[in-house]
């Protein structure tokens, strides 16, 4: 991953937290077991469960993006 952009976390409810995020990554073969990394990671670290994670190759392609991304 060399970038991300256009994150958002909130909460659901009390006990829900939900997170979208795009990220920026070179073109691989496959982003499944990336995406379940991720998925796991933020459920054990952080407790969040609903994750939306979009996959884009180059960030100036992206209308959210900006010039500014972490």
């Amino acid at each position: 991953m060399t970038a991300c952009h256009d994150l958002h976390i909130w909460a659901i409810s009390t006990r829900e937290t939900a997170l979208t995020a795009h990220l920026v990554r070179p073109v691989v073969e496959n982003d499944d077991g990336l995406l379940r990394l991720i998925q796991e990671q933020l459920h054990d670290r952080f407790a969040i469960e609903h994750t939306t994670i979009q996959i884009e190759r180059e960030p100036q392609h992206c209308r959210q993006a900006s010039d500014d991304f972490v």
